[in-house]
């Protein structure tokens, strides 16, 4: 009885009840937070908080690991090419009526084999750019030039795709860009046509890259000029700024500019180089890339779910821009890839060629950066090509 009672004042001896009260207290707030971890970020069992750390040490390597499974889930949902999609099979089942009846069954054509690869996400496209790209390339040289050209499944050995940034005219890498083999442009931004736009952009323009924003203005303000009598017809603005002899590869951000492809493919320019369109596939697997960084992006800088990245970008508008899907296009075709213009400074206009200092907002630059970076030093981490058995050449990216 005795050794009972004292059990009973120990227990509720005050300088005992607050260190159990305490303990409890720090075991409920560890179980909520253990219930409350983000998905999508992992933090590993054995890592040392940062402010514990010597700082050169945590400066080596990230002390979140991001959930790639998860990353790449949400980055295959895109509201953007649902909403295109939905609009081009209105599109089709109006006949395309905008279109002028002499291109209206091209271009009707032209977008149902569109459509009939929209439904596939195929990775593997990249081992085809080749055949989709280059051979028409060198088919038009051949029997237009008569250059030699025996159909090998041959890649550039170099090319160069140059950016539309203002960084460009604070380096002097036009002879650089004009040494690669092919030189990609992107939506008509100029080549250099005085000595001093050459010194920093080069002269030499092997491929067009153009959205069909720009094709659709280009083609239109063509259509006018003959309409009015101060031009020609068909394709000739949309030339303007490197000639006939350079081939396009435009995007369809819209299907209705299959009309304006119809008119700059079928204009009667017997001499002009093919305009080709971007394999759905190709669009897809940039889709999804971009939007893989940009979530990857937001769940480290904001510590949110990336779960939550559509609530702070307008997802129905994200879209990659017309130099990222370039650059990847390069990457199917080119045994070595180069970088200009890709990058911005405060200093700087946003294009070199224009008076334009503000971002689009539909893009999501910094997360591009974060790309061209993995492509330059970690080829292996990008994600959505390890399967496809596609191997990515050395890129460089020249500041």
């Amino acid at each position: 009885m005795a050794m009972e009672m004292k059990k009973r004042q120990w227990i509720h001896h005050p300088s005992c009840v607050l260190p159990l009260l305490v303990a409890a207290f720090l075991l409920l707030t560890f179980r909520c937070c253990l219930r409350n971890t983000q998905p999508g970020i992992s933090i590993h069992a054995d890592a040392t908080p940062p402010e514990e750390e010597d700082i050169a040490a945590v400066a080596g390597r990230s002390y979140y690991d991001y959930d790639e499974a998860t990353l790449m889930e949400l980055a295959a949902v895109d509201p953007a090419a649902s909403a295109v999609l939905s609009a081009a099979e209105r599109l089709l089942e109006a006949n395309l009526s905008r279109s002028a009846p002499e291109h209206r069954d091209a271009a009707v054509r032209r977008l149902r084999e569109w459509m009939g690869k929209q439904r596939r996400f195929d990775p593997g496209v990249m081992s085809e750019l080749v055949d989709l790209i280059k051979r028409p390339i060198d088919r038009y040289h051949a029997g237009k030039w008569g250059w030699s050209w025996g159909g090998a499944r041959r890649r550039y050995a170099s090319c160069a795709v140059v950016g539309n940034s203002g960084v460009l005219l604070a380096r002097a890498h036009g002879a650089l860009i004009d040494a690669h083999d092919l030189v990609v442009r992107l939506n008509n931004a100029p080549a250099g046509t005085t000595t001093r736009l050459a010194r920093h952009v080069g002269t030499k323009t092997g491929l067009a890259f153009l959205n069909s924003n720009v094709l659709s203005r280009c083609a239109s303000s063509s259509s006018s000029r003959s309409r009015t009598g101060t031009g020609g017809g068909g394709c000739q603005y949309c030339r303007a700024a490197y000639g006939d002899r350079v081939p396009i590869l435009t995007y369809m951000c819209n299907a209705a500019h299959f009309v304006e492809h119809a008119v700059c493919s079928s204009s009667g320019e017997d001499d002009a180089a093919p305009v080709m369109v971007t394999d759905p596939r190709l669009d897809a697997l940039c889709a999804r890339l971009v939007k893989f960084y940009s979530l990857r992006r937001f769940a480290r800088e904001t510590g949110r779910p990336a779960a939550e990245w559509a609530r702070r970008h307008e997802e129905g508008m994200f879209h990659y821009s017309s130099g990222m899907q370039a650059v990847v296009a390069a990457a199917g075709v080119c045994d070595r890839v180069s970088l200009f213009g890709f990058g911005k400074d405060p200093a700087a206009r946003h294009h070199y060629h224009t008076l334009q200092r503000a971002e689009l907002d539909l893009h999501d630059y910094e997360a591009e950066y974060e790309f061209y970076r993995d492509l330059q030093t970690r080829p292996e981490a990008v994600p959505f090509l390890g399967d496809s058995g596609f191997r990515l050449p050395p890129v460089v990216v020249y500041r």
